[in-house]
């Protein structure tokens, strides 16, 4: 047989990387690196019998057994083997196991005998009478090393002396070890990562149920708390005092806070769990608007503020309820972080099949390195030392509003500059069908 050419070899370390890149599942990856040794570089007809690739589990202390070749000899001990092969693990305790000794010295070695490589879990007897039925001559224990670490062994059981093997031959085994450690120092990583994103994910739908769960419990008493103190406020107003009346309201007022962030709690849990119901009919994005500036007015006359809607009436076919929790929390934005005697502006444009809505004010504006924040759940804007930016609220505002606005087929953009005002403008389809 020819020696494979160093192109060959570079060609088949290449083909190594490419099974790992394109194989998600370790255990396939371990299989086709045994086997593209032997396809690859044509070893399959030279004296290549079995390639096994073991694994180091440094927790438990032992060495496992994790791929075979797909060769004839390889299968003839399958079906021999009185133990399955993933079942064939070596303790490290096992110093006179060759996988173990190359492991500890960290450099390759050669045995006469397979049953070095496999005691004590199989009879050594038994490994010596099937080695003559198999016809196998030597075996090659390489340590598969990465970054310093040893991650397991790479055996070769030849039907040949290794003594009538040529440099080059030896230079492309130890070759192939090397990128066999690359390859499964990298698919280790990414089954690691994948484990533990997959974890990850159950403990986010664990936090989503408990936040569902925890959200529905809170706001029966707190709707409940709120009617009380709004039957006290109007059946009692008579009897209370200035300071009582003062009191009520503001306590009317936390509750209506903390039932709005359950409300948004139990918003984000149906987002997030595809159960987010709307309900579509036609109205006028106008008419919303004075409707959300008329709940706020306490605030604008509070903070003396100049709040201009556009004229016109701007029909469109969507959820009523959802664009208003849109609006209303963008120009409750605006009125908050604008100061004293500011502007806020809200205007409409039909765009094709779309309908834009600005909501533009002249307030503090937004750092640029903040605006990628803007979205983000629990993200708040709390590193300004302007006191304007001490507000309440759990950062799940515009969250919501963003989640929302591509719910219904639209989208949402910013544009800011620090101290100079916001402009916040979001588009949604004029007609939503069932």
């Amino acid at each position: 047989m020819t020696e494979p050419s160093f192109k060959s070899v570079f060609k088949s370390i290449w083909q190594i990387e490419k099974a790992v890149l394109e194989t998600v599942d370790f255990n396939e990856v371990a299989k086709n690196i045994v086997n593209i040794i032997l396809t690859e570089l044509g070893y399959i007809n030279s004296g290549y019998e079995v390639i096994v690739l073991t694994l180091l589990d440094n927790e438990k202390k032992v060495l496992k057994r994790i791929a075979i070749s797909n060769t004839k000899a390889a299968g003839e001990f399958l079906r021999a083997t009185p133990i399955p092969f993933n079942d064939i693990i070596i303790p490290l305790w096992a110093v006179q196991n060759l996988s173990v000794r190359a492991i500890n010295e960290r450099k390759m070695l050669i045995a006469d005998n397979v049953s070095e490589i496999l005691v004590p879990a199989l009879d050594r007897e038994w490994v010596d009478d099937f080695q003559n039925t198999l016809g196998i001559k030597n075996s090659i224990v390489f340590p598969i090393i990465a970054k310093e670490k040893v991650l397991g062994t790479l055996i070769f059981s030849l039907s040949k002396k290794t003594d009538t093997m040529s440099e080059e031959e030896w230079s492309i085994l130890e070759s192939f070890a090397g990128a066999v450690g690359i390859a499964l120092d990298n698919a280790l990583l990414f089954e690691s990562l994948n484990q533990a994103n997959k974890r990850l994910e159950q403990l986010d739908q664990l936090k989503d149920e408990f936040v569902s769960t925890a959200s529905h419990e809170i706001k029966t008493p707190m709707t409940f708390l709120q009617s009380y103190i709004l039957k006290v406020l109007n059946e009692e107003k008579e009897n209370l005092s200035d300071v009582a009346k003062d009191r009520l309201n503001k306590a009317y007022l936390e509750t209506q806070r903390l039932i709005s962030l359950v409300d948004g709690m139990l918003d984000i849990s149906k987002i997030e769990a595809g159960n987010m119901e709307f309900n579509l009919s036609d109205f006028d994005m106008a008419k919303l608007a004075k409707d959300v500036k008329e709940e706020l007015s306490d605030a604008i006359l509070q903070k003396k503020l100049t709040v201009e809607i556009a004229d016109g009436i701007f029909n469109i076919h969507s959820d009523r309820n959802k664009i208003y929790s849109v609006l209303l929390n963008l120009i409750d934005n605006a009125i908050k972080f604008t100061l004293d005697g500011g502007r806020v502006d809200i205007s409409f444009k039909v765009n094709g099949n779309f309908l834009e809505t600005t909501v533009a004010d002249t307030g503090i504006g937004i750092k640029q390195e903040d605006l990628g924040k803007l979205f983000v759940k629990f993200e708040r804007l709390g590193n300004v030392s302007s006191p304007i930016f001490r507000t309440s609220g759990a950062g799940l505002g515009l969250y919501l509003t963003k989640k929302i606005i591509e719910m219904l087929g639209g989208k949402i953009e910013v544009q800011s500059e620090f101290g100079k005002g916001s402009t916040f403008t979001f588009s949604i389809p004029l007609q939503i069908n069932q």
